[in-house]
């Protein structure tokens, strides 16, 4: 049996992807943290037992 467990922050903003402030907004920076995440899990999703 394998397991893949994906560990993530809530995409909140000023609460993730801070370095990224400046130049992006804090809510900038929290919608590319949750389109990174979408994008793994749908990875995660895609890959077979």
């Amino acid at each position: 049996m394998n397991t893949l467990l994906v560990i993530a922050k809530e995409p909140r903003p000023g609460r993730v992807k801070t370095r990224l402030t400046p130049p992006f907004t804090p809510v900038e920076a929290a919608a590319l943290a949750e389109e990174a995440l979408a994008d793994t899990l749908a990875v995660v999703a895609a890959t077979p037992a």
